[in-house]
């Protein structure tokens, strides 16, 4: 095993500066992402802060006067989503369907109680303004700014930083594995050497935040190879069908219900969960969907149980988070785990600390590589008149 291990440092050494850079731009736009519905609350209270309503009662039907208000003051908006507020007093937000384009979805920021558009963005547009920076950002995390392409690229650099911190930890491992060993190997010592300095840091540090990044790795990846995931998962433990797989269009056998009626028949379905968003059928006859957040579910942003419903509002399919196959419920943490959304403000915390691990680990990495390889061009270079001596005497040695 040991003769193996100067091909692991190398692979392990280029592979890590060749997709360095990736992973520091993935661990800092990540670590503002923990963070990313403050951040746009911060920079856009008139849309998302408490007080970007008209005082007074909210109206009978919310949905329908969104919608309503949405036709008014943008009649080519093609609305696709609802999103009814993340707190009392923000805006009411509609998505458009996503441009073929582009690949951006315009928001529109809704008060249904003044019965006034409030103002719109494009999510996904590459811009720095306050309105765009936090959704930029996503994109940017998410997809590199380049669509599917971008976000196959995010994903295989989940699988890199998996197979990096792998490698990494089984060439840090103390061998033996003593208390002593292990106490050097998980520590840096200040009055070394700066080469040494930098290389404890480089070690220590990675071996420190492995949990972290083996598990950040893997979600990552994971939300980026659904049906590759899916499958793995489904190896292992039972899989229930999702509540959108089934994609078969339901004509309504009654009269077609407000959008408003249907969010009640679904929360029919869980009392007491809060309703998060209300996805429209896309064509006559496809149908609705509404998603929800019950109480002690790990997606505590928007939830996901999922109800479809026809026009009419019959139920089709229920998605219970709370209730499903073990399958389902692995499927259903990852992303919470990657965002750190189930696991608290701590952990939250921890995340962002860990997306600066990255630009350390590449920059002490660096620094180790361009020193050594500076060093032995100083030898090469003061070995040249000697060994050129040498060998200019070594014919006539030889004769």
């Amino acid at each position: 095993m040991r003769s193996t291990r100067p091909g692991w440092v190398w692979l392990h050494r280029w592979a890590g500066l060749v997709a360095g850079l990736l992973m520091v731009l993935l661990g800092l736009s990540g670590a503002l992402m923990v963070w990313q519905a403050e951040l746009d609350r911060a920079l856009n209270p008139a849309w998302l802060g408490p007080q970007a309503l008209c005082p007074g009662p909210a109206p009978a039907q919310p949905v329908a006067a969104t919608l309503a208000v949405l036709r008014r003051s943008a009649p080519p908006a093609r609305p696709a989503v609802v999103l009814a507020p993340e707190q009392p007093g923000a805006a009411w937000r509609v998505w458009e369907a996503r441009d073929p384009r582009t690949g951006w979805r315009r928001e529109h920021f809704i008060d249904p109680v003044c019965g006034r558009a409030l103002g719109w963005r494009d999510r996904g547009a590459p811009r720095a303004d306050r309105a765009h920076l936090v959704p930029a950002l996503y994109e940017l995390h998410s997809h590199l700014l380049a669509g599917d392409a971008g976000h196959k690229v995010v994903g295989t650099g989940g699988l890199l930083l998996l197979g990096l911190s792998l490698s990494g930890a089984w060439l840090a491992w103390p061998r033996p594995g003593s208390r002593a060993a292990w106490r050097r190997t998980l520590s840096i010592r200040t009055d070394a050497s700066r080469v040494r300095l930098w290389f404890d840091a480089h070690r220590a540090l990675g071996l420190w935040g492995l949990p972290v990044a083996l598990l950040l790795a893997g979600t990552g990846a994971m939300m980026v190879f659904k049906d590759s995931s899916r499958a793995l998962v489904g190896a292992v433990w039972p899989l229930q069908p999702a509540a959108h797989a089934a994609r078969a269009d339901t004509p309504p056998t009654g009269p077609a219900l407000p959008p408003d009626a249907l969010v009640a028949r679904g929360e029919a379905v869980f009392p007491g969960a809060r309703w998060s968003r209300l996805s429209l059928p896309a064509r006559p006859g496809a149908p609705w969907e509404l998603r929800l957040l019950q109480t002690g579910e790990p997606r505590a942003d928007t939830g996901n149980t999922r109800i479809r419903l026809s026009a009419d509002g019959r139920v089709l399919s229920v998605q219970d988070p709370l209730h499903s196959a073990p399958g389902n419920r692995v499927l259903d943490w990852v992303f919470p785990l990657h965002s750190a959304e189930a696991l608290g403000g701590l952990a939250r915390l921890l995340w962002t600390v860990f997306g600066l691990l990255p630009a350390v680990l590449l920059g002490s990495a660096a620094w180790l590589w361009w020193r050594r390889t500076r060093m032995r061009r100083a030898q090469l270079r003061a070995c040249a008149p000697r060994c050129g001596a040498s060998a200019a005497r070594s014919p006539a040695d030889a004769g």
